[in-house]
């Protein structure tokens, strides 16, 4: 196991791959690292293997004496796979001017050929199976391994790999003038938005003017908006173009290495290169160029912060006011242990009600839930506004219901299971809910606390359940809207005993 991880580990950046395609000297490597190394290569200059490239020495012409007349090793410019042989300037002349070594395939000299040749035939590969993507020598064919297979002879494979680089390459291009069309249309927006959003400040400025004393913070609030405002779109504008450029230079890179296969000879190492990058460079090249948002100079948001801004001011103003009307409307509340089921722990001052896992004892009564772990309160009322603040904890459910709700069986008597009661439940995953005659509405919301507000206007026919916020503040839950006939109570179901399930009646 540990050498086939080390096969799949790349050598430059020891990150894991799969599938390697290695170099005639046997290394193998990630596409990014492929990328990298071929496109720090110099124009003209032959690719080297980036974890080996120190071992490559000087190659001999095999078609000299070993020794030169002036005392240095004569060296190879060329290396001839149908020949096998690597020769220098002198003895390629004739592969170059005879028509008979036309169809030799030169590549830059090659030291070794070992790894060029098929380790099952000893013959030097010159062709290139599609299908399964490996180097097949004559043998292999005449063997028929490859019979049903898309075989390809190496110089084929080059030309057609090219045509597809150069589809690339015009792609690349194509890609990058579209980068620089965007940059243009974006790159001048600054002073433009800088010009509106003047204007804006300008308003505010005025808007300072006419204000009274309580309105002075106000308007210092709205310049601020402006300001910020201005500042983002800057800079929302700078980093879209930031974006662009992203994507110019990497395809830039891409164009760049692009152009390198194009001008690679060799084509084990072309098809190596390519074959080992292909997936990720079609990938690259088939992200779309990244393209901003249409910058809006509409100022209706600024508008409606300046609007959010008055609303803070009359909520500010009014929030003395809500507190007093809360208190007001407040109604006392107790629990009625009549009602109350024997999974039900009632506290002594009749405010605070708990699930236990173990039946209490109670006596028979006709107010009993039987069925469902439930209870109400003591207090009906048939007219007028309510408010009341409960402390909850668990898989609770809290239900204003008539006092007519059925207390014996299973069927039609849990809470929000009726035409007489409606309903807000948290279940163990602390997800919301609301209920009224059987049907669920579930609520995208999760309280962030434990505290639940509840509120009936009786004539209108309105109940609205909260949550009480950190700062006292009420955050909307949900409202049912209906026709009240007959007298209201609350009820509590608690429905878990594993969780503590529990309410307490904590405001009044």
């Amino acid at each position: 196991m540990a050498s086939v991880d080390e096969e799949l580990t790349c050598s430059v950046c020891r990150d894991s791959f799969s599938q390697p395609h290695p170099l005639p000297c046997g290394h193998s490597f990630c596409p990014a690292c492929i990328r990298e190394a071929w496109s720090g290569q110099r124009e003209g200059k032959v690719f080297t293997c980036p974890q080996c490239q120190e071992e490559h020495g000087e190659v001999l012409c095999d078609c000299c004496p070993l020794q030169a007349e002036d005392g240095r090793p004569p060296l190879a410019v060329k290396t001839c796979l149908r020949c096998e042989v690597s020769l220098c300037a002198g003895h390629l002349q004739p592969h170059l001017d005879r028509p008979v070594f036309s169809s030799h395939l030169l590549v830059e000299p090659v030291g070794d050929l070992s790894q060029r040749r098929c380790p099952a035939h000893s013959e030097v590969f010159r062709y290139y199976c599609v299908d399964e993507r490996v180097y097949v020598c004559a043998d292999c064919l005449l063997e028929g391994s490859h019979a049903q297979h898309k075989v390809k002879a190496l110089r084929h494979v080059e030309e057609d790999l090219k045509v597809i680089l150069q589809t690339l390459l015009i792609k690349a291009e194509t890609k990058l003038k579209d980068g620089e069309r965007i940059l243009k249309e974006h790159e001048n927006i600054d002073s433009a938005m800088a010009d509106s959003l003047k204007n804006d400040n300008n308003q505010v400025e005025r808007l300072d003017s006419d204000l009274q004393n309580q309105v002075t913070k106000l308007a210092t609030a709205l310049k601020e908006i402006t300001k910020r405002e201005r500042q983002q779109i800057i800079e929302r504008v700078h980093d879209d173009c930031a974006k662009v450029r992203d994507d110019m230079s990497q395809t830039i890179n891409i164009q760049h290495y692009l152009n390198l296969l194009l001008a690679e000879m060799d084509p084990f190492l072309l098809i190596w290169a390519f074959q080992s990058d292909d997936t990720k460079l079609l990938a690259d090249l088939n992200c779309p160029l990244f393209v901003p948002d249409p910058i809006s100079l509409d100022r209706k948001h600024i508008l409606e912060d300046i609007e959010s801004k008055y609303r803070e001011f009359i909520t500010a103003t009014l929030r003395c006011l809500t507190e007093l009307k809360r208190e007001l409307l407040t109604s006392p509340l107790t629990l009625d242990t009549n009602s109350a089921h024997p999974l039900l722990s009632i506290s002594d001052d009749l405010r605070s009600v708990t699930r236990v896992k173990s039946r209490l004892p109670c006596a028979a009564h006709a107010e009993r839930f039987d069925h469902w772990p439930q209870v109400l309160t003591v207090q009906t009322f048939s007219s007028g506004t309510h408010y009341w603040e409960l402390e909850t904890e668990g898989f609770w459910d809290v239900a204003v219901c008539y006092r007519s709700i059925g207390r014996k069986g299973k069927e039609g008597n849990s809470f929000g299971n009726n035409k007489v009661s409606w309903s807000l439940t948290q279940q163990h995953d602390k997800k919301l809910s609301a209920w009224h005659n059987r049907r669920k509405t579930r609520l995208a919301c999760q309280m962030s606390g434990s505290r639940v507000a509840v509120a009936v206007d009786y004539s209108s026919g309105i109940i609205t359940f909260s949550e009480v916020g950190p700062s006292n503040n009420l955050i909307h839950l949900h409202t049912f809207s209906t026709s009240f006939t007959h007298p209201l109570c609350l009820g509590f179901g608690l429905y878990k005993a594993e969780l503590k399930s529990r309410v307490s009646i904590v405001k009044e």
